[in-house]
């Protein structure tokens, strides 16, 4: 199996446990773009009325969230409704951490 289609796998089988809560670190990254979105779709029907902490870089993955942490060099920059923050890096309002 390829790394994506193993990442595939290992979500398919977490998500048939069913648990209240799931911690995703990248899921995707070793995904191609069909790929990808076809988790985010099966995961958008899944998620609703449980928890997830989702790290990712990629913004197509944001769809899945209500809320947003933005982290710079390990500290917190942003934290608020998704929309909120993505308006205020949109006009430059969060900043670097020192």
């Amino acid at each position: 199996l390829s790394g994506g289609q193993r990442q595939a796998v290992l979500l398919a089988r977490a998500m048939l446990l069913e648990p209240p809560i799931m911690v995703l670190d990248e899921p995707t990254s070793h995904m191609d773009n069909s790929s990808e979105e076809q988790l985010r779709q099966r995961l958008h029907g899944w998620v609703q009325g449980k928890t997830l902490l989702l790290v990712t870089h990629r913004t197509s993955m944001l769809s899945l969230v209500d809320r947003l942490i933005v982290l710079d060099n390990g500290k917190i920059v942003a934290d608020g409704a998704k929309d909120a923050v993505i308006d205020a890096l949109r006009k430059g309002r969060v900043g670097q951490a020192l």
